[in-house]
């Protein structure tokens, strides 16, 4: 977790971008439209060179690669860009899920090496020009096998609908384009420094303020977040959550470039330590320490395993050690575990890493058609009534 300062005024933001994580263990008219538009705007925005963030402590030889960033940056045409990347993607056999809008992009991919490089190249020609333009950040681990079953490239919004809708407290409207300026890690260390030292930032108004604006289930209640009453109705999610503090009056709002991934691998490089982290991420963190600060949700041990809630409709991701997962199966709660639609229990840690994503071409293990019977509705299902699917680790029933 990140400490934070006993100061105020200045907000910085520490996300771990997209908060997804892999599992652990011919161009047509349309095309050539979009790749005209894009070039027409780069002749005219200088676009920043792309920053590669990788974990040098892992295996760099495995033949493949899972590949996350996102762009905020303008897409005039973006049904276009949808068929432009799928059928880069397809030809190249590469997995994963694409999202693009008017706003921008936001990809979770993986293939071989050479085809994770060529997509990175494509992205920074096409997507790296806007209107305040940012230096993409690629993170890339390497892997042994496709992180991801399938690929789905959409047209869907990068921001809940009505998220940014409204002016903040001081009357002005939330705008992907207005979200605060990256600092890389090392400027990062230099603005905590000042913290630690009492010292203010930029000639006035205090020290920073550090946010965490994780997911829930990253935090918990072991590190601080978001102080969300102070701005009334927000549930911005972490990647977008400083357009929400603009729109509120907060000048002064930096974001942690890459999250805490490109944190970790930039010390790693450096062969030290994060000095400000503990714990781990979902993917390997560089450079971190081993000690596990993660706690189970029902007896407080420590624990780095985690499990989505066997109640379909609960779905909570939740730490759980090796002495409870057995007595509860995987379920959050008492009630969970007797709720109508849910999964076979899990009742070992060996079986944690089948509920964590499917192999390619495999049934999912965490979705309801795995478990229901194929002629049963999704609605009608009952677990008492129409049974489910063998528990996690063995072969699936009906899709």
């Amino acid at each position: 977790m990140l400490l934070r300062p006993p100061v105020r005024q200045l907000a910085l933001l520490l996300s771990c971008q997209f908060g997804a994580a892999r599992r652990l263990p011919g161009t047509g008219c349309a095309s050539l439209r979009f790749v005209t538009a894009a070039a027409a705007i780069r002749a005219a925005v200088p676009v920043p060179a792309p920053v590669l963030s990788i974990n040098p402590k892992l295996d760099a030889t495995l033949p493949y690669r899972a590949l996350a960033f996102y762009a905020i940056s303008p897409i005039a045409q973006p049904d276009e860009a949808v068929e432009s990347h799928r059928a880069f993607l397809t030809k190249r056999g590469m997995v994963g899920r694409v999202y693009l809008c008017e706003d921008g992009i936001n990809a979770q991919v993986s293939g071989a090496a050479e085809q994770c490089a060529e997509y990175r190249a494509y992205c920074h020609d096409q997507l790296g020009p806007g209107a305040a333009p940012e230096p993409i950040l690629f993170k890339e681990d390497p892997c042994d096998e496709l992180a991801f079953p399938r690929l789905r490239v959409k047209h869907r919004s990068l921001v809940p609908s009505g998220e940014l809708l409204g002016g903040g407290a001081s009357g002005r409207v939330a705008s992907l384009q207005d979200r605060g300026r990256d600092v890389s890690p090392a400027e990062w260390e230099e603005l905590l420094a000042k913290a630690d030292g009492g010292g203010e930032e930029g000639g006035g108004g205090g020290a920073p303020i550090v946010l965490d604006v994780r997911n829930g289930y990253e935090w918990d209640e072991r590190a601080e977040t978001p102080v969300r009453e102070g701005l009334r109705g927000t549930t911005a999610t972490p990647t977008y959550f400083g357009a929400r503090l603009r729109a509120a009056g907060f000048e002064k709002v930096y974001k942690l470039q890459g999250g805490v991934q490109h944190y970790g691998n930039a010390h790693a490089a450096a062969e030290e330590a994060p000095p400000r982290w503990k714990g781990s991420l979902f993917v390997p963190l560089g450079g971190a320490s081993s000690e596990v600060v993660g706690q189970c949700v029902h007896c407080g041990a420590p624990t780095e395993a985690f499990v989505n809630c066997g109640n379909i409709d609960c779905n909570k991701l939740h730490l759980v050690c090796e002495h409870c997962l057995p007595r509860t199966g995987g379920f959050c709660c008492e009630p969970c575990s007797t709720a109508p639609r849910r999964r076979p229990p899990v009742t070992s840690l060996a079986d944690l890493a089948a509920t964590q994503g499917a192999p390619p071409g495999q049934p999912d293990p965490n979705r309801l058609s795995s478990v229901k019977p194929h002629n049963v509705g999704r609605k009608e299902y009952d677990a008492d009534e129409h049974g489910c699917a063998p528990a996690a680790g063995s072969e699936v029933g009906g899709s």
